[in-house]
């Protein structure tokens, strides 16, 4: 049987009622759940080419929370069925949560449905509810659902494990040997006296694969977790503190350094973070030593090819892997060598990854030994050696070894041997390739951060079998594959090799075209990906864009080095909510300022956008004497070339700016006419934040019904057009006007309403400003220990860049309740001081939790 889909994927509520009765009250349930941004799966929802048990079973299999509603009919029963199709909707949702509501009075009642429902309102794992109107009915089940999705939210808010220092990298291989390096490490990185450890030594020296394994040992002494950010794309030590940042998800501004705003995030924080690739930002030093002087609870574990000349720094050489003794040659024992060096043993075991059959030998023991001398003991060395035995034995590697190290295209001969020797064993893998092979490994060098499938068909182009030489060059070991959170294979070259496939490309004929075609693929997944990025199902697309960043800036300097900065606008304007969303805007503004330095060679058109970008970057940088001049000069621009949307677009936000300055009436018209204009062109996202602050206006001015009706405008729109982040300002200024009506319960849902919002996408600075919001009025109204422990949690998420981007789109919240002073009065020191110090640390998700909870 095909398969059978609910119309819908997003999260499901399956509704079971009679289709012969409660036509109201199946609408009011119906509209409680859109209100809560679910979906509500009822089978009269549309024909479907199957019978009727076999849809609804289905579309319970793809729910996951069930509603049943009844009144006086048992249902239909089927012929050659015992039971109605209800009961058998009840039983089949065994394993879900089941919420159930029954109508009273109902005195014509099927005897049947009246013993299905003595059995249910006992049961223990069931919901039961009785109600008389469908507005009671809408009441109740929009109150049980959020309860619900509170209680559960831990477990069914949306991951946010692809951010990209959330977690350290998979290993691809087993660590092999290295005890007494971690047994070191270890003792280092426990030490509360030492803030930093950095790991030295030569490129493929395994410092990387080292410091992973180091931190996952450590990981119980740090309880706020580790972290890990790669700056092996970087290429400035200007660029560190923005790097920083992007791998800690933290977001920038430009209106501050980005790190300020690392600094101010990890102040409370007691975690290991790990800092891969250092030796190309060297000058960068003292950006860590400050960071980790204002954040006393983070120790930094930094690999480099040379320290980082910080006081308090411990540096540890990494050594090669060990090797077998001096006297070890062609009649030692296999077992015993393998056994004592663990240079060997990596060899053994990457040769058997390649060639399963493949065994250490009283006949090729000595060659081994060889290899893995004339190597240095070098981990990448010996694996690139390794992996060619599927073609080559032992012996004949030797061979090759001694032919071509030192003759291939290598290193400068006054390098260390070590760095050398690395770098003439990729050459000799490489040569060892076919043609073909060889020139697919040139092109792939053009990816920075990796390659799905689909970008590698398409940026690699026709000719061959291109899998199979994919292939082979991750049985060569010189490409990696992983997978991705959502299941799909990517792949990746080492820092090291990569560097070496580019040299590859700009030696031959083919740089410019293969730069070409890749920027030009990751200008069109931008914009495949632009009406996606604003809605509450966007979030793949923005996980995806993350993880393509890499891709999108080397593009982007592609673009601009060629002189075409029409593209690279192009590829920031269909991607400016996940520079935005994601605290990229530092890095969105560095390429909008170097798109403005080649003016000349855009249109007026294309300047008008420009114009208005760097000038929506000022504003939500904190910089709006500089935004306003952008947008005023923009404006004529848009207009002129008729541009509607981007015209909408900035008269909202100079609304915006006269209302910060106080001119409350040149507000208020530039916002309604930026409503008037965004309705007559479906952009309903604008409109919804043209009304967010023209209620905030309202409110201002005392004028609390019109408030009102701007912010229920607002959430409609938001709502019906599954627009995230204005639902999120619209739930905030919906709190906003009801706590100026002092109707704090209202407010308190709506803010809870942002929080999970904002938590399902990640984006910490809403978080921490609706944190502080419920905790403001927790504190008048609720467990003032919980109130302090929330405004803690928010604390920890504040850093200047949250608070000059919140600021971009809402007015700061106006406080009710105690401030510290008096919670302190009220609670004591001691208890403070626990509350406090317990909020610091509860996290994202704990702290989401217990203000959900509530």
């Amino acid at each position: 049987m095909s398969v059978i889909l609910t119309p819908d994927q997003r999260v499901r509520v399956f509704v079971s009622s009679s289709m012969t009765e409660l036509t109201a009250e199946r609408q009011a349930v119906r509209e409680a759940i859109g209100q809560l941004r679910l979906v509500p799966v009822m089978f009269d929802q549309g024909a479907r080419p199957h019978p009727p048990r076999d849809v609804y079973r289905a579309y319970l299999e793809q729910s996951q929370i069930f509603v049943g509603v009844y009144g006086e009919s048992y249902g239909w029963v089927a012929p050659g069925e015992e039971l109605s199709g209800l009961e058998d909707e009840f039983r089949l949702a065994t394993p879900l949560p089941r919420l159930i509501y029954v109508k009273e009075p109902a005195e014509q009642r099927d005897p049947r449905l009246v013993a299905m429902l003595d059995g249910i309102e006992h049961a223990a794992d069931v919901s039961f509810r009785r109600f008389r109107t469908p507005a009671e009915l809408h009441e109740q089940v929009g109150q049980d659902l959020a309860l619900l999705l509170s209680e559960r939210f831990e477990r069914t808010r949306e991951p946010q494990a692809e951010l990209a220092a959330t977690a350290l990298p998979a290993a691809r291989t087993p660590l092999v040997g290295r005890d007494e390096d971690l047994a070191a490490l270890q003792t280092m990185l426990i030490d509360d006296a030492v803030p930093l450890v950095t790991l030295i030594g030569t490129g493929g020296i395994g410092k990387t694969r080292l410091a992973v394994a180091a931190a996952e040992r450590v990981a119980p002494w740090f309880p706020d977790g580790l972290r890990f950010v790669d700056l092996s794309s970087v290429s400035s030590p200007d660029l560190v503190g923005e790097a920083l940042a992007r791998g800690l998800g933290v977001r920038t501004s430009g209106g501050v350094p980005a790190e300020v705003d690392v600094s101010s995030w990890l102040r409370t924080k007691r975690l290991l973070l790990v800092i891969d690739n250092f030796e190309q930002v060297a000058e960068a030093g003292p950006v860590i030593g400050e960071i980790l002087r204002t954040a006393p609870g983070v120790t930094a574990l930094v690999t480099s090819r040379a320290p980082l000349r910080l006081a308090d720094e411990r540096v540890y050489v990494v050594p090669g892997l060990s090797l077998p003794p001096e006297s070890a040659g062609p009649n030692s024992d296999p077992v015993v060598i393998a056994a004592t060096s663990e240079a060997v043993r990596l060899f053994v075991d990457t040769a058997r990854a390649a060639s399963p059959r493949f065994a250490l030998t009283s006949a090729n023991v000595g060659a081994v030994i060889e290899i893995t001398r004339r190597l240095y003991g070098l981990p990448l060395a010996i694996m690139l050696a390794a992996a060619k035995v599927r073609v080559l034995p032992p012996d004949a590697i030797v061979e090759h070894l001694g032919d071509q190290l030192g003759l291939l295209t290598g290193g400068a001969r006054d390098l260390p041997d070590r760095q050398r020797t690395m770098r003439d064993t990729i050459a000799w893998s490489y040569h060892l390739l076919r043609a073909d092979e060889r020139a697919l490994f040139d092109r792939l060098g053009v990816f920075a951060g990796g390659w799905d499938l689909e970008a590698f068909s398409v940026v690699t182009g026709p000719g061959g079998d291109l899998l199979g030489m994919l292939d082979a060059l991750i049985g060569s070991t010189l490409v990696c594959r992983d997978t991705t959170p959502d299941g799909q294979p990517r792949f990746s070259m080492l820092d090291t090799i990569r560097h070496f496939a580019l040299e590859q490309l700009a030696g031959g004929d083919q740089w410019a075209a293969v730069h070409d075609t890749h920027a030009t693929y990751y200008l069109g997944l931008a914009r495949t990906a632009e009406p996606q990025l604003n809605l509450v199902a966007g979030a793949p697309w923005l996980h995806r864009l993350e993880r393509e960043h890499g891709n999108l800036t080397a593009a982007l300097d592609w673009f601009i080095e060629r002189e075409d900065p029409a593209a690279a606008l192009a590829l920031l304007w269909s991607t400016w909510t996940f520079w935005w969303r994601r605290g990229h805007v530092d890095e969105a503004g560095r390429y909008l300022a170097r798109i403005l330095d080649r003016r000349r060679l855009l249109d007026r058109r294309d300047l008008g956008l420009a114009l208005l970008a760097a000038g929506g970057n000022a504003s939500v940088s904190g910089q709006l004497e500089a935004a306003e001049a952008d947008l005023q000069r923009a404006l004529p621009l848009l207009d002129e070339t008729g541009q509607e949307a981007a015209v909408s677009i900035a008269v909202s936000m100079v609304g915006h700016f006269a209302a910060v300055r106080g001119d409350r009436e040149r507000a208020d018209r530039y916002l309604t006419e930026a409503a008037r204009r965004a309705a007559a062109l479906g952009e309903n996202w604008q409109v919804s934040l043209a009304h967010s602050r023209l209620a905030l206006i309202a409110v201002d001015v005392g004028r609390h019904d019109e408030a009102r009706s701007h912010a229920q405008i607002a959430l409609n729109l938001s709502d019906a057009g599954q627009e995230q982040f204005t639902a999120v300002v619209a739930h905030y200024v919906w709190a906003f006007c009801a706590i100026a009506l002092d109707y704090h319960v209202s407010a308190r849902h709506h803010l809870v309403e942002g929080l999970a919002l904002a938590a399902a996408a990640g984006d910490e600075a809403a978080l921490g400003t609706f944190l502080a919001a419920v905790a403001d009025i927790d504190s008048r109204h609720g467990d003032l220990s919980r109130s302090v422990r929330l405004h803690a949690a928010a604390s920890a998420l504040r850093t200047p860049s949250n608070e000059m981007w919140m600021r971009a789109f809402v007015t700061p919240w106006r406080p009710i309740g105690l401030d510290a002073a008096a919670a302190r009065d009220v609670l004591g020191d001691d208890l403070y001081e626990a509350a406090w110090q317990a909020g610091e640390t509860l996290g994202v998700e704990k702290a989401v939790a217990e203000a959900t909870g509530a």
